[in-house]
Formats: C-alpha cells, structure tokens, sequence
C-alpha cells in the first residue's frame, strides 16, 4: 500500500494545487455526501477486502488488543515470535475455513490473578494451571443493538433481554446498548517449543462455537446506573443455535464499516460449565481486519489509542481499571474526564 501511495504522490500533488485555482474561478464544489462502506473500490472496480461470497483474506494478529481489568498475556516467547490468522470461504461450497499460525506460543502456562473479577452476571477462574488456548471470532463489533433491562427503583442491571426467557421482570426498563457476537474455536495447544498450525472449519451459513451453540453475546455497560464507575464486561448465556452468526453477516458487519475481531484466551482444560460459549479474560495474541494494527503496536485499552509495543518490557499483568466517570445520572457531573 505504501509503494502505491507514492507512485500515485505527483498526481495527488496536482489536484491540491489545481483545486483552490478552479474553486475561485467558479462555484463551489458541491458537499460531500457520505456513504455507505462496502469494500468495493470505484477507482480499482474490485473489491479490494472481503469480496462477497467467495474470498480469502489474512491479517496479522498482535500482543494486545485488550480491555481494562483483563489479563494480557505477553510472555518474552512471544515477544519474539509472531501470530496470523485466514478465512477462505465459499458461499457455493457452505464452507468456511479458518487457519492460524503462531510461533512462540506458550505451552501449558499458567496465570494467577490477584483477586476475582467475577461478577454477578458471569464466574471467571481466578487461576488458570496447564492452559489451552482458544481463538475467538468475534463477527459482529457493536453494529447491532440488544436490549437490557435494569431495576426501576434500584437503578441495577437485571440482565440482558436473552437471558430472561420469561420476558423482562415487573417494574424494570429497557435500555439498548451496541453488542458484539463471538463464537469460539475448539480448546488447542502448540508444541512445547512454541509451534502451533490450526484449521477449524464452519458451514458458511452457521459458525457454531465449541459446545455446538451459537456463541453469545458481549457488552460494556454499567451494573448500575448510580454508580457509572460499576462498569464492567457482561457475557450473556449460550445462544442457541438458530441464533449463531452466519459468515454473511461477518462480511455485512465489515462492509458496514466496523471490525471482525480475533481473540486468543488462556482456558482451563477442562473449560467449567459456566464458560460455556465466552473467554476467559486472560487475552494473548488478537487482531482486527480490515483496519489491520501492525505488529509492534497495540491499542491503550480503554481509550483505543494506538501506542508502541513496549517490547523490552514483556511479561503477562493485569490492565488497569476503566477510566473515572465523568457523569452520574444520580448526581450529576463527577469530575472525571470524558
């Protein structure tokens, strides 16, 4: 992309030198009117990422690419090694194929934290020994919306709309908030040098996660309204099948302008029941397309900045909490940055 960018630099200095002359000539241009991503390209008449139906793209996944409170594995072997990640697909053949590469993935390893973050709505394992490793494909980024419901007279979070079959409780409103889908690979592990080459494969029209259900949902929301610091990830129950993501909707999910993520989380082995169709929140390697990180870089969790790979620093810790709210709907303004 770089080279073709400054074959084309000399054109590109013209029109910016010709434009204003031809603008005070004459009327203005007229506005520009936004529209709708689609991934094809008018100047290049392709699609120049992930065509429709059939295809294939890659993309290179980093250390990183994670949420304030969860654990970022980032072991030296890792620092010196590196991850991507395939999609083929066929509409034609209902097939999707997914293969990844890393190399220095750590074996068996364990992590500690240093206190639980389980939380009303979902159990995560304070430690994981013996780890295997799981690839999450999270497909739809926060373009669609659910509804969850909270207390009318406490102001807490009862649940989201899901995972309240019964329909929502007496004296409780909605609120609708962006969502994400992911569904999960099997459980995995490398060589004990570090070496892993993975291929998991879907029906086209149905990419089911590792229980055989149809992945779940996540969200960022406070538990409770009065206290907008209670800010924390929520995990719905296992959705069933007839709700998992077909690759369609990844690929509209793109060309609507948002991400398909990848997520690499350290798993017990056996996983407990109550992690069932979502990760564990211990993150290693991960990565976004089309919008592609590079390799050396990561995103400041919580804020989306992106910054340089500390690589001289590489050991797995804890991020940091969710930054200070800066507005309470109990009390007003709190003092905190937006």
């Amino acid at each position: 992309m770089q080279n073709r960018l400054s074959r084309r630099r000399w054109w590109a200095g013209l029109v910016l030198v010709a434009w204003p002359i031809t603008a005070l000539a004459g009327n203005p241009p007229p506005a520009l009117v936004p529209r709708q991503p689609t991934g094809f390209s008018t100047i290049e008449q392709r699609y120049v990422y992930a065509p429709p139906d059939e295809g294939k793209f890659e993309f290179p996944l980093i250390q990183g690419l994670t949420s304030p409170n969860e654990v970022v594995i980032r072991e030296p072997m890792m620092c010196k090694g590196s991850a991507s990640v395939s999609f083929e697909y066929s509409k034609a053949a209902n097939k999707v194929v997914l293969e990844a590469k890393f190399h220095g993935l750590p074996y068996r390893m364990g992590f500690t934290r240093p206190v639980d973050v389980s939380t009303p709505y979902n159990q995560f394992p304070v430690s994981v020994q013996n780890g295997k490793w799981q690839i999450w494909i999270v497909g739809r980024v926060m373009s669609f919306e659910t509804k969850f419901y909270y207390d009318a007279t406490t102001l807490k979070l009862i649940g989201n709309e899901v995972d309240l079959p019964n329909g929502p409780p007496p004296n409780s409103f909605p609120v609708s908030v962006p969502t994400m889908q992911m569904a999960c690979t099997p459980l995995f592990e490398g060589t004990p040098s570090g070496e892993a080459n993975v291929r998991f494969e879907y029906p086209y029209g149905q990419i089911f996660d590792s229980v055989g259900k149809g992945g779940s949902y996540v969200a960022f929301l406070p538990f409770d309204l009065c206290k907008p610091d209670e800010y924390n990830v929520y995990y719905s129950r296992s959705l069933p099948i007839s709700m998992a993501m077909t690759w369609d909707q990844i690929l509209d999910n793109i060309h609507q302008g948002y991400p398909l993520s990848i997520n690499l989380s350290l798993e017990p082995d056996p996983k407990p029941s109550y992690l069932d169709s979502r990760d564990n929140t211990m993150i290693g390697w991960g990565g976004i397309f089309p919008a592609v990180i590079p390799p050396g870089y990561d995103l400041e969790p919580g804020i989306g900045t992106l910054i340089p790979l500390d690589l001289n620093n590489c050991s797995s810790h804890v991020n940091g909490p969710w930054s200070t709210a800066y507005y309470n709907l109990c009390s007003g303004p709190t003092g905190g940055q937006p």
